[in-house]
Formats: structure tokens, sequence, C-alpha cells
């Protein structure tokens, strides 16, 4: 195949895909949404979804807003980098805050791959639009790894200031046990 028959083939098939996949835009957004409140305990599932408030809920509002991010990657050609940083930023902070494992707080991101084949696959497409599935699963997976930067920077700053708090909390015992020993020690010269 020549290369103008091959990036026809490509035109084509991102073409059959974003046909496809546009219309589904909001319901496939609204089943990642449904994928990661599926993550949190079934007592929690319920405010989440019900509560829309960003300050009353800060969870489901994250959660929205990170949805919209990645639907920019899924229909965009060159999404807005800083937005979806921002994005993944703010959904995976809540998740490593949350103690969820690192498997768990990525593994969301991932669960886009297979809403979208879902879609593709439920048009009988699949062939045709394999290559730009595959360059969408690729950015997908850009996005997973900018996800666990994400997860390990914020778990470290998590346990940096437990680091922190651990050595104020003990340098203010050290500090009167040797204001004790001082007086201690203060006392027995005076004898």
């Amino acid at each position: 195949m020549s290369a103008d028959n091959q990036t026809m083939s490509g035109i084509k098939a991102a073409t059959t895909l974003y046909s496809l996949l546009l219309p589904q835009k909001d319901a496939m957004a609204a089943r990642w949404i449904a994928i990661v409140h599926g993550t949190y305990p079934f007592d929690t599932i319920g405010f989440l979804r019900t509560r829309k408030d960003r300050f009353a809920n800060p969870v489901g509002y994250r959660t929205e807003e990170a949805a919209k991010a990645l639907m920019e990657v899924v229909f965009s050609e060159q999404p807005d980098e800083g937005a979806l940083r921002n994005a993944v930023d703010e959904i995976i902070r809540v998740r490593a805050v949350q103690d969820f494992s690192p498997e768990t707080a990525v593994g969301v991101i991932f669960a886009l791959k297979d809403i979208v084949r879902r879609v593709v696959e439920d048009a009988g497409r699949t062939e045709e639009a394999a290559p730009a599935l595959l360059a969408l699963e690729s950015r997908i997976d850009a996005v997973a790894l900018m996800a666990f930067g994400a997860y390990a920077r914020f778990r470290e700053s998590i346990h940096m200031m437990k680091v922190d708090e651990f050595k104020r909390l003990h340098s203010q015992i050290f500090r009167l046990a040797e204001k004790k020993a001082a007086k201690t020690d203060e006392a027995d010269t005076n004898n």
C-alpha cells in the first residue's frame, strides 16, 4: 500500500470512528461517570449521583469535569493539554487522598477504552475504524500514564505531610525532654 493510500485509509478510519462516537458523546461520558462512581462504597454512590453542587459534592463535580476533559481527548485532534492535565489531576488527587490503590485510582481512565470499543462494536464498524481506534487508545493510554504520574505525586505529597507532622510532633516531645533533663541537671548541680 502506498503512503497516499495509507493516509487516505487513516483519514477514512478516523472519520468513521468520529462519526460513530460523536452522537454517543454524552452517553459515553455518563457511562464513564457511572464506572467511576462504581468504585466507591455502595452507600456513597447515591450521594455522588444526586448532589450536583461543586461545594456540597466536590468528588461528583470533579468526576464530571474529568469526564468532559476525557471526552475532549476522544473528540479533539489537538486536545487542550493544560485543561486535560488539570482535570486528571483533580480526579486523581481525590482518589489518592481517599486511599484508593493505584490500579483502582488510575484504572478508571482505561475504562474509556472499553466504552469506545463498545460503541464501535455495536455499530458493526470495528474493522474500518481499527486504525483510528488504535490511535485513540494510544491517546487514552497516554492519559492513563499522566494519571499514574499524578497519583504518585499526590501520594508522595501525602506521605511527606505525614512525615513532617511526625517530625513536628516528636520534635516537641524531644524539646520537652531536653528541657526536663536540663532542669534535672540544674537541680542536681544546685544540690
